[in-house]
């Protein structure tokens, strides 16, 4: 009983870390994700400027560390 409560845990946690890491969008910020689903452009000051320039904020949509 031990060993399925065990077992039960860890594919719970390995789950919960597995979504967390593939939720998150690589070139766009969350904001800007939501904004466009909504049929807008994202409104962030610093996403506005950064979009100007073609690329996503780094502030919002910081790069991942490899």
């Amino acid at each position: 009983m031990k060993t399925l409560k065990l077992i039960t845990a860890t594919a719970f946690a390995a789950a919960i870390m597995a979504a967390s890491a593939f939720s998150t969008e690589d070139s766009h910020a969350k904001c800007c994700v939501e904004a466009k689903k909504a049929g807008k452009e994202c409104t962030h000051p610093c996403c506005v400027d950064a979009a100007k320039e073609g690329k996503a904020c780094e502030k919002c949509s910081p790069k991942k560390e490899s």
